[in-house]
């Protein structure tokens, strides 16, 4: 290679990343991709922390006894007599039964432990495909923009613009309008 075409590629390697920091401070004021992340996680209401919190409820409640409450007034009730066979008798008193219970076992396992488990993995596999779409669509959009800032008049000047739009819209359904609350002038 000769070295006039050496010299200019490094020309141009060095102009275009010397722009590059200057074309990025443009889009300064937007929100970070980690700022849309946690907006459209918040939206979709994936938090780690609730699946913790569910473990620890469901732990606790093996601690709770179950309660039951019977109440009754004259009730016919079944006794055997002296020789043995059944009599119904009539009562005309108030009768309260209270009888409390608890499933020690579940202290050790809860069934619904593994409901929980199966509901995280739920929550954490959809909770990562929504980060990792807010954040391929966050930098697709972002490349249009400084495609845009270093080629304003491109022959696909008009369908770029429609395609950050686009973009725009469909992360700020992802993160109730996080993306656009965060520029000034709109």
């Amino acid at each position: 290679m000769s070295a006039a075409i050496v010299l200019g590629l490094l020309a141009t390697t060095s102009s275009s990343q010397a722009a590059a920091p200057a074309v990025l401070a443009r889009f300064a004021d937007e929100p970070a991709v980690r700022e849309l992340q946690r907006a459209a996680a918040r939206l979709a209401e994936m938090h780690p922390e609730r699946v913790q919190s569910w473990l620890r409820r469901i732990r606790a409640s093996a601690v709770l006894p179950t309660v039951k409450v019977s109440v009754g007034r004259g009730l016919d009730e079944l006794t055997r007599d002296s020789s043995g066979r059944p009599t119904f008798s009539n009562t005309d008193t108030w009768r309260f039964e209270v009888q409390a219970s608890w499933a020690l076992d579940r202290l050790v396992f809860d069934r619904n432990e593994l409901r929980a488990s199966r509901e995280a993995q739920r929550v954490a596999s959809r909770r990562e495909e929504l980060l990792v779409r807010v954040t391929q669509l966050y930098f697709e959009r972002r490349r249009l923009q400084v495609d845009a800032a270093l080629t304003p008049d491109a022959p696909n000047a008009i369908d770029r613009t429609i395609e950050i739009e686009e973009l725009t819209a469909v992360l700020d359904g992802l993160t109730d309008g996080a993306l656009t609350r965060g520029k000034p002038g709109r």
